[in-house]
């Protein structure tokens, strides 16, 4: 009797490649033992995902392993060819057959660059020329590592100098860049690279530095701003839809396409700058600006401006006492340590969520003056447990209260009378005796107990106390 056909093995190549991209890596790979046909479907697999760790382990041998076991090194160096090898003829085989590359990820911890920079720059090379789509590149870096020179790379332990600005290596193909720890001399750099890529859609930018004069590295969270980028732009660039930078004192981005854009400029003694108007489009903001104050005027253009803004985030903001927000299309919206504010008034019948954390020193009077039935309000507060009655005054300046869902308390310190407290809920405790309108307490539904553990759920409460690391957390879900 023949055998029935393989039908999965005589799918298409272009779905085959899909399931392979659904499996977690390791049983990726392992299809190309079923058959011929499954063998050939992992050699065309378009995403390409190198670790150094997966050959050589996780560590090279310390230095009293490599004198009582030279041979130990010698396996670890052969190890290290190998990998190197590997990935030459994997690219190599996507190269001279004409076949596509759609992501490049390569992660290095053990090889030393020095000695294989010409391997690195041969990879990126054919990576580019088989039209790959996105480069994830993750290099050593540190004091004990030498850097990487851009164009060779693009991520982790890699240097920018001048004379990348006058290498060919262009990026036709790449859709999400990602840079992050990269050094340069010149501050244009990151600038010519991405303007060497004109189907980019997304761009990461973190931790960027340049190098002073000496060659010693400056980075970011020093108090000074020499090292710094200081200024980036972005312009021309059709396909762009996400954005996300952090540590550049001023940044420009012309893109009718951008969707979202997060900036957090970092610490600098000089004003940072953001200009962004162009990007009719914009629907998610993210901002974390800590200096410079957010006015109700601010917040006025910024709905004119963009009509399209869905999603609204300020971290570590410092705003005007009052503020105003109005706008029909905001569906999100989340303030997190915004300093000064004392009283938010908001408008917009369209919001789903509305999230406010801040570190306890005082609390706005937030009101909703306009409010969808779905609307989701998330309060995550730090007190102290004898301030609970502070909550009182809290939760009743959220109006209409019948809006607030949930109420995270977080307590500085554990506290067995809280939990107790909180779990009875008798009448007389409650903060309504000398008024005729029931408290907050009334309407209590349920209290949950979460904790920064990750043990069972049905723990008890003491016993997740004495279990509690130093510097863990304890918060109260108040749901109402």
């Amino acid at each position: 009797m023949e055998h029935d056909e393989d039908r999965l093995s005589n799918l298409p190549k272009v779905i085959l490649h899909s399931i392979l991209s659904r499996l977690p890596e390791k049983d990726a790979a392992r299809t190309s033992v079923l058959s011929k046909s499954w063998l050939e479907t992992w050699h065309t697999f378009p995403i390409l995902s190198f670790s150094d760790a997966k050959i050589t382990g996780l560590f090279p041998p310390s230095d009293i392993g490599r004198m009582l076991f030279p041979e130990l090194m010698d396996d670890f160096v052969r190890k290290i060819e190998n990998f190197i090898d590997y990935v030459k003829i994997t690219l190599l085989r996507f190269y001279d057959n004409g076949l596509a590359i759609n992501k490049f990820k390569l992660v290095v911890n053990n090889v030393e660059l020095r000695g294989y920079n010409v391997e690195l720059d041969l990879w990126l090379k054919l990576a580019s020329e088989s039209g790959v789509e996105v480069l994830q590149l993750c290099l050593p870096n540190g004091p004990n590592h030498e850097y990487y020179v851009l164009p060779e790379g693009v991520m982790g332990g890699i240097r920018v100098d001048t004379a990348f600005m006058n290498r060919s290596i262009k990026f036709f193909s790449l859709r999400i860049l990602s840079l992050k720890h990269v050094l340069s001399r010149d501050e244009h750099a990151i600038e010519h690279l991405i303007s060497c890529c004109p189907l980019i859609e997304h761009i990461t930018l973190r931790d960027c530095s340049m190098l002073s004069p000496n060659g010693a590295t400056n980075h970011l969270l020093e108090s000074h701003t020499s090292g710094v980028i200081k200024s980036l732009s972005m312009d021309g660039l059709l396909k762009l839809k996400t954005v996300d930078v952090q540590g550049i004192q001023e940044v420009y981005i012309d893109s009718p396409s951008l969707e979202k854009l997060r900036y957090c400029p970092g610490y600098f003694d000089a004003p940072f700058k953001i200009d962004f108007d162009r990007c009719q489009n914009l629907k998610y903001l993210d901002l974390c600006l800590d200096s410079g104050i957010i006015t109700d005027k601010w917040f006025l253009e910024l709905f004119r401006k963009f009509r399209f803004l869905e999603s609204l985030k300020l971290d570590d903001c410092t705003m005007a006492e009052r503020i105003n927000i109005s706008s029909v299309q905001l569906k999100v919206l989340e303030l997190s340590d915004c300093s000064n504010l004392k009283e938010v008034n908001i408008d917009a019948p369209n919001l789903l969520s509305c999230v406010y954390c801040s570190d306890g020193d005082s609390e706005p009077i937030i009101s909703f003056l306009t409010s969808s039935s779905q609307l989701k309000v998330d309060m995550d507060i730090p007190i102290d447990h004898h301030h609970l009655c502070n909550l009182r005054e809290f939760v009743q300046n959220i109006k209409p209260q019948n809006v607030l869902s949930s109420l995270s308390v977080y307590i500085r310190k554990p506290f067995v009378f809280l939990y107790e407290k909180l779990m009875e809920r008798k009448g007389d405790d409650c903060f309504c005796s000398s008024s005729d309108t029931k408290c907050w307490w009334h309407g209590l539904k349920n209290v949950k107990v979460i904790s920064s553990l990750k043990n069972d759920k049905n723990i008890d409460f003491k016993t997740m106390l004495e279990l509690l690391p130093n510097g863990g957390k304890i918060s109260f879900m108040l749901e109402f």
